[in-house]
């Protein structure tokens, strides 16, 4: 009898485990950071990754990855994005490596797609695209609303190292109206994209 009660106990633990709240999909550890936008700053304590495709389908470009750097929890869920209700802050990253780091996060320094240069070098590492929020605004973890600006009309570049698990991110964007800037030091947490 005494077994049956230890077996029904550990039973009740496990099942109320596995009905925990929605933030169990949520498994980010803590980096430190921030993102200044136009002298105010706000802290990043986390981030994300897409990494690069390491497939054999040729849809997909083993030379793109995607990072974000936010102050709260993101997670996918059949691969739509799952935010945190505490975020206020978030900075996406659409990357390409250059041609012969295919596969991999390259340690370097990636500018700004220039869309006005002509010889502009497709093969080197670049930023396609960052989009840069604040004020951002989350209900039952969906994104609603944010003070937004896009690299696209920004110069500047991105630099990315990883030593082990962690990433070193320093980032400095501007133009005539707008200057956002920042950095990262920390783990990135794979979002597991299904390919």
């Amino acid at each position: 009898m005494k077994k049956y009660y230890l077996f029904l106990v550990v039973f009740i633990a496990l099942l109320s485990f596995s009905c925990s709240s929605d933030d169990s999909q949520f498994n980010a550890v803590t980096g430190s950071g921030k993102l200044i936008v136009n002298g105010q700053s706000y802290p990043l304590t986390k981030g994300f990754i897409i990494p690069n495709y390491t497939g054999n389908d040729p849809n997909y470009n083993s030379r793109r990855f995607y990072f974000i750097l936010t102050n709260d929890k993101v997670s996918l869920n059949n691969n739509q994005y799952v935010y945190g209700n505490g975020i206020t802050q978030l900075i996406d990253f659409n990357m390409y490596v250059s041609s012969t780091h295919a596969g991999s996060v390259e340690n370097t320094t990636y500018p700004i797609y220039d869309t006005t240069d002509p010889n502009f070098n497709w093969d080197n590492a670049y930023i396609d695209h960052s989009g840069i929020n604040t004020n951002v605004v989350i209900q039952n973890n969906s994104y609603v609303s944010s003070t937004s600006l896009s690299s696209d009309n920004l110069d500047g570049q991105a630099t990315i190292s990883k030593n082990d698990t962690t990433y070193t991110i320093t980032f400095s964007f501007s133009n005539a109206q707008s200057t956002v800037s920042g950095n990262y030091t920390g783990p990135l947490t794979d979002l597991n994209y299904q390919y």
